[in-house]
């Protein structure tokens, strides 16, 4: 592994799961709530997350020092590649099970935001005395959550700990076969 090359592409991989926190955190923002810019927030954090594991399939073929031009690269190219030691490649099996119609990744790069049905206003109290001495928090309850927002929260969450998982089980297989 050139380590030159490999620090490029950890970095590029670093940096797109940092532009989509950096869109995450503006759709928290409730002056966007329902704007164009919301739906352009939206789009630019689905982008910026599906390129990170885009960005890390370059990072396994140059740990691997497999070889794959990048055209070519894809989990499933990664897949049919050996290591050094002859081996598959981990990840690679593990991205590709990710992908299966019932899991999150798979769920986050066929998401279509706009497909999702806007969730309606909280619970109308007939009579005005009943709203006016409902508490706080019944009130607060009654503010329906955002679950796109939610959704990739999630995903945020799920491929920043997928990323650092994998990327070191990339590096100490890598390691290991070049010992022997």
């Amino acid at each position: 592994m050139k380590m030159k090359k490999y620090a490029l592409l950890k970095e590029r991989t670093d940096s797109k799961l940092r532009y989509a926190q950096l869109y995450l955190d503006e759709l928290k923002n409730p002056k966007t709530s329902g704007s164009d810019s919301e739906k352009a927030h939206q789009e630019s954090f689905l982008f910026h997350l599906n390129g990170v594991s885009d960005a890390f399939l370059a990072e396994i073929n140059e740990i691997y020092g497999l070889g794959i031009k990048a055209k070519n690269l894809s989990i499933k190219s990664l897949k049919a590649a050996k290591s050094n030691s002859k081996k598959p490649i981990e990840e690679a099996k593990k991205l590709s099970k990710l992908m299966d119609k019932k899991n999150w990744l798979s769920e986050l790069k066929s998401f279509n935001p706009h497909l999702v049905p806007k969730s309606k206003n909280g619970k109308k109290t007939k009579s005005k005395d009943k709203a006016e001495t409902a508490n706080l928090m019944d009130q607060i309850s009654q503010i329906p959550a955002n679950p796109v927002l939610e959704k990739f929260e999630e995903w945020q969450a799920k491929m920043s700990k997928l990323i650092l998982e994998l990327r070191e089980s990339a590096i100490h297989a890598s390691e290991k076969a070049s010992k022997k």
